[in-house]
């Protein structure tokens, strides 16, 4: 009976180097122009879903974007109302609009 030897084939990993991040703008998913700079001192990082990616919001349109629903968390509110003093707002000229 004869015996057949057969050589197994070689398998080969490939390796890959990741160069340590040490900016923010490095990360893949990350899309910020340019270096952050004191314009958007203050924004925040926000994953948008659209472009799949992190990007920078304003406090502002993030607000804006969280009550669009119309349902503001209850503890929000509590909050903001132990943290206002209505006794500071100057409210001179205050419109109320028509009704």
């Amino acid at each position: 009976m004869a015996r057949i030897v057969t050589k197994k084939t070689t398998r080969t990993r490939s390796v890959q180097s990741v160069k340590p991040v040490s900016n923010l703008e490095e990360l893949s998913d990350v899309n910020i122009t340019g270096a952050p700079d004191a314009s958007v001192d203050g924004h925040l990082l926000s994953f948008d879903s659209a472009s799949n990616s992190f990007v920078l919001i304003s406090p502002d349109e993030y607000l804006s974007d969280t009550v669009a629903d119309g349902d503001i968390p209850d503890d929000f509110v509590t909050q903001l109302e132990g943290e206002l003093n209505l006794g500071d707002l100057q409210i001179d000229n205050l419109d109320g609009g028509e009704f």
